[in-house]
Order: structure tokens, then sequence, then C-alpha cells
């Protein structure tokens, strides 16, 4: 099963306090294993105060989006992931996901933010989850998370606190129901 470019999305019975209740996207899925952001769980910064601390805000009039940094998991929490629509300009280290989504985790990204360089849409998070070999998809056989192709919209347009919700309704229904078992024929 092919998971990049997919939302995992929590089973209400996970009991995990960190993962409980998230949206993962998947960025990166292949025989060295699985790797993702979470994209509901804010942080106390905001772009703003990141971008002030990494000494880009100038005097020239650019404008941030009200938005929060997300803790996007677990793993180098100290280092920063940024998925974004493409760019015509590359950045030093990028990896392209899909054909219009890149993840990139170097500080050049952020200098053209409240520029006409700066990506469409993006959001920034601190952190990320990881899997090792086929140990995403033992959890996903455990029924810990259900699996959805991406969307753009709720990954740019929703607001982080309601993505969870949107992106079960990507599959038609609601939490509530949800069985905490699996059946298996």
């Amino acid at each position: 099963m092919e998971l990049q470019d997919h939302f995992l999305i929590a089973m209400p019975n996970l009991d995990d306090s960190y993962f409980q209740r998230s949206i993962i996207y998947i960025c990166e899925h292949n025989e060295q294993g699985s790797m993702g952001l979470m994209l509901n769980q804010p942080t106390d910064l905001s772009i703003t105060e990141l971008a002030a601390k990494l000494n880009f805000m100038m005097s020239d009039g650019r404008t941030y989006p009200e938005g929060y940094v997300l803790a996007g998991g677990p793993v180098n929490t100290e280092r920063g992931f940024i998925l974004h629509t493409a760019t015509a300009q590359p950045f030093q280290n990028s990896y392209k996901v899909t054909d219009n989504l890149n993840l990139t985790t170097s500080a050049d990204v952020i200098e053209t933010f409240g520029t006409p360089d700066s990506p469409q849409k993006y959001l920034v998070a601190l952190g990320c989850a990881s899997w090792k070999p086929d140990q995403l998809e033992e959890e996903i056989a455990d029924n810990a998370w259900l699996v959805v192709p991406a969307s753009e919209r709720i990954l740019f347009d929703v607001p982080c606190e309601q993505r969870w919700l949107e992106a079960q309704q990507l599959l038609g229904f609601q939490y509530h129901n949800l069985a905490d078992k699996a059946g298996y024929c």
C-alpha cells in the first residue's frame, strides 16, 4: 500500500496520548520507513515570531500569515519542516512529495515568506512523526489509523482544530460512528 500523500486519521481508540485525535500527512513512505507531519496540534509560536527569531523580518513591509507553527511529531522536535506548494525557485533541502507539494527543511524557504517568491500555501511544523519499515502498516492493521487520500484544502485551508473531523468526512462518516474493534474474514 502506497501511503505517501495520504492522511492518517487516528481512530478514537488510539490510546497514545500524543497521537490521540490526530491527523497526520504522510510525506514519505518507502522501504526505509515512513515520515509525516501531525496537522492539528499548534504550538504557541506564531509564524511571525518564528521568522523574527530567525532574523528574516526586515523593515520592508513583509506580512506573514496569521497562524501558528505546528507540533509535527515527537521526532526531531528542534527541526523545522515546511510543507508547501511548489514554487519556481528551488530550495536547498527540499523533497518533492507530489507534483504540487514539497517538503523543505532549510531556512531559505522561510526567507521568502511575505515576498512574491513565497510558496502560495504552506504550513510550518517543528518535529515529525516517523515509523520503521512495516511499523506503520502494522499500526494500520491493528486498527490505530484510518487512511484516506490527502486533500490540499484540509492541509492549508481548514483550521487545524477542525482537520481531524474534516478528514473523516472524506470517508463519509463521523468519528462517533466508528467501532473500536476491527473485523477480519
